[in-house]
């Protein structure tokens, strides 16, 4: 009986095993072609220096806290630090707080969640559909393009200045956030917008108060999470020229000033991780209540 039964647990596992394998395989096989047509060489990875990545890791042991070159008048290293750690935050805030209302504007048009169940008039049907494909369309394109490449269109076009980041930053960041809203809507029961309904609550009605209630949670979880997203974009854009921390951490780097950099970027990483922290935090509080 036991050996029947062991018979059975291997041809029970066999296919499943069967199709991680070949799954495996074919991964390995796309990732080799891929290599192969990018002109990868693993060989280079080897024949490298080895002597600036070493000296760079080796600095992560000693971050600077005064510059490694000092220059007569300059402020002191960690009140520059903390300027551009600001400015990086401005940076990310500013942008956040146009793209989210922006962001919840296209995401109510791209939902049908507060739609009425039977669109008898053909006007309002129309007019519901028209700004329903509208929205998706904005949002598909906002979102196809990085905001790097929208921030060289608008530097290029405007001139290089926070202005132009932000509507660079601002225009996926949108995109994104009305999708991701626009599906947690979807993803809610409508249990609840149905007892108001019940009631002789509108359908608008119904959706604020049964729907926006209980997604609230992870909208306030996904919108943190964005603005741990808008702080790191911020800091890419100081290699453009835009004045946050990254663009000290360009100035440090190019001068081979790696314990400079490498403080620059525990800044980043512990102020990531007090956002992260923040939102956790409220998010738990919101489920609480």
């Amino acid at each position: 009986m036991a050996e029947i039964n062991s018979q059975h647990f291997h041809s029970f596992k066999s296919p499943l095993l069967g199709k991680r394998r070949s799954l495996l395989l074919w991964i390995t096989l796309i990732t080799l072609i891929c290599g192969a047509l990018i002109g990868l060489k693993p060989d280079s990875l080897i024949n490298g220096n080895f002597k600036l990545a070493s000296d760079f890791f080796k600095a992560s042991l000693s971050p600077a806290i005064e510059y490694e070159n000092p220059v007569t008048g300059a402020e002191p290293f960690l009140k520059t630090v903390f300027n551009s750690l600001i400015a990086t935050l401005k940076f990310a805030i500013l942008a956040m707080s146009v793209s989210i209302p922006l962001g919840a504007v296209l995401a109510f048009f791209s939902t049908t969640a507060w739609w009425p169940d039977n669109l008898s008039n053909k006007v309002y049907t129309m007019i519901l559909r028209t700004l329903y494909i509208t929205a998706r369309l904005w949002i598909a394109f906002a979102r196809s393009i990085h905001e790097l490449i929208w921030g060289i269109l608008f530097i290029t076009a405007i001139g290089l200045s926070t202005e132009a980041a932000i509507i660079a930053v601002t225009i996926p960041f949108s995109g994104i956030l009305a999708k991701i809203y626009a599906e947690i809507f979807e993803e809610h029961t409508k249990e609840v917008q149905n007892m108001f309904r019940s009631i002789g609550a509108g359908y608008f009605t119904s959706f604020v108060l049964g729907i926006l209630p209980l997604a609230f949670p992870d909208l306030v979880s996904y919108t943190f999470y964005r603005l741990e997203c808008a702080f790191r974009t911020a800091a890419v854009f100081g290699f453009v020229g835009i004045e946050t921390i990254g663009y000290r951490i360009k100035l440090s780097s190019d001068e081979f000033h790696y314990h400079e950099v490498w403080t620059y970027l525990y800044v980043l990483f512990f102020t990531v991780a007090i956002i992260e922290w923040w939102g956790a935090k409220i998010r738990e509080k919101l489920n609480s209540n």
